[in-house]
């Protein structure tokens, strides 16, 4: 008997003429009727589409798949093969594995021994992830590099290693060393409760909510050569060369129970600017309506000045603070007119306004060509019209903060068990402070076992971090680093019989 090649995107034939034909001998073959045969090959059809979209999975991963499915379907072995164009010995042999629950992937093979150790390979990983190449000015490694590296010191892993060999071992670990990523660690000591207020403003908000913000440096691009059109299956082709006509600030309120926009353009973003601008948002409103605002903590925003705008607006005294947390202090106080609820420091996406920001950018600069900064300011004022009148929508914030708190511990973790002179001693104050916070407040919100890690790795790291401390030169610096030290090891210290109990 002769198994033809049966092709897996569409009805199986030998040519145009005899597609029917070989549809109604499977169709006989398969017991079934040609309708319902049409019926369940279009069904494997799309099963067959699906598993050809997982470029991962090889060819004969997909020919093993397809036959366990039509097997589980009802259909005989020899009627699979004709399917499939396999022989009947070989669907025989994946469908007795399947059903023995073995997988379809091949068996793995013996081959040459490994020529290097799983020291040598672990010492080749230490040394290409942790390491920078000996080579002036050169801080990351190649593979060209590391090759050369392991020539010039045979003693490090017992012999030279080529590209390849160094290729598969990072591979089999999952490592890409060569890649980078921005991160942002937590730097507030008071992120948590800080955040947690915002969070409440949003969940049950007050009657006037504004998020506020500046977008900074938004530039007039014009480009020097005109867009290509989109074709079949091309996108619109951009050029990457432009003009730059100058910039210009966007200060923007959001009220997130509407989705309506108050914005101005300005030619900068400084204390005179923001009053100006502050002032006359609020006098659009009654002048006994409480107005609540959410800002981030740019110097501006707890000025001197602008207090003393806010105390005007709101008709009540106001005396000149000294410190800046003073200042913040007494702008979220509620016995004023106006409110400012200040997110933690270094968290403008707690800040609804964001994103309207990138609505902003995707919908109206990043398409646009501006020959001044008097067109950028109309397109945008332009787009805030429109998007008042036709897009404003209510914005609802659905993130909770939850599982932030045991991040924020097992990335601290994995800095303090770096050990590196990239730790800066201010940093450090500021994440031993969070960490004590967290373990006196928020301790039910943390994995056990994260906050043993913590303590076993800080016990360990005892020196480190007392010569980090040590190496600031900075008296007040140092003063603080230590409290916040002291601090922090009678939390740890505190804490440690709990969860030893607990276990």
């Amino acid at each position: 008997m002769q198994y033809r090649c049966v092709t897996a995107h569409g009805a199986p034939s030998c040519g145009p003429d005899g597609a029917g034909k070989n549809q109604a001998i499977l169709a006989a073959a398969c017991g079934c009727c040609k309708k319902n045969f049409q019926r369940l090959f279009q069904n494997m059809k799309q099963s067959i589409l699906s598993l050809k979209k997982r470029s991962l999975i090889e060819e004969r991963i997909q020919q093993r798949a397809i036959i366990a499915a039509l097997s589980m379907g009802g259909i005989e072995g020899r009627s699979i093969a004709i399917f499939t164009a396999t022989h009947p010995k070989t669907v025989h042999r994946w469908v007795c594995r399947v059903e023995e629950g073995r997988p379809l992937t091949d068996v793995q093979r013996c081959g040459r021994p490994r020529r290097f150790s799983e020291s040598a390979r672990l010492m080749t990983i230490a040394v290409y992830c942790q390491h920078t190449p000996p080579l002036p000015g050169v801080y990351r490694w190649s593979l060209r590099d590391a090759q050369r590296y392991f020539k010039e010191h045979p003693e490090a892993i017992g012999g030279p290693i080529s590209r390849p060999t160094i290729h598969r071992i990072l591979l089999e670990h999952a490592l890409r060393p060569h890649r980078r990523k921005y991160y942002l660690q937590i730097t507030d000591p008071d992120f948590f409760p800080k955040m947690e207020h915002i969070l409440e403003c949003y969940s049950d908000p007050p009657q006037n909510l504004y998020c506020f913000d500046e977008c900074t440096c938004i530039q007039a691009l014009k480009r020097l050569t005109p867009n290509l059109p989109s074709g079949p299956h091309q996108p619109v082709f951009q050029d990457f060369d432009y003009r730059r006509n100058g910039t210009t600030d966007l200060l923007a309120f959001l009220n997130p129970a509407t989705g309506k926009v108050y914005g101005q353009c300005t030619q900068d973003h400084n204390r005179h600017t923001l009053c100006r601008v502050f002032s006359s948002h609020v006098q659009m409103h009654p002048s006994d309506a409480v107005i609540h605002y959410i800002m981030d903590n740019l110097s501006p925003h707890y000025h001197d000045d602008f207090c003393h705008t806010v105390a005007e607006l709101s008709g009540v005294p106001y005396s000149p603070l000294r410190t800046g947390a003073e200042r913040r202090q007494w702008l979220q106080s509620q016995h004023k007119r106006i409110v400012v609820h200040f997110v933690p420091f270094h968290a403008s996406w707690l800040n609804m306004v964001e994103i309207w920001f990138g609505i902003l950018k995707s919908k109206c600069l990043k398409y646009d060509h501006f020959f001044s900064v008097e067109q950028l300011c109309e397109g945008i004022m332009t787009f805030i019209d429109t998007w008042n009148e036709f897009y404003a929508h209510p914005f609802t914030w659905s993130y909770t903060g939850e599982g932030l708190h045991a991040k924020a511990v097992r990335r601290f973790c994995r800095l303090l068990s770096i050990e590196t002179n990239q730790m800066d001693a201010k940093f450090l104050t500021s994440q031993l402070l969070l960490m004590s916070n967290l373990g006196e407040d928020y301790l039910r919100l943390i994995p056990q076992a994260d906050w043993r890690h913590l303590i076993n790795l800080a016990t360990r790291k005892d020196d480190y971090i007392a010569n980090i401390i040590e190496l600031d030169t900075r008296p007040r610096g140092q003063k603080k680093a230590r409290e916040a030290y002291s601090r922090f090891v009678k939390t740890v210290i505190r804490h440690t019989e709990p969860l030893a109990r607990a276990a």
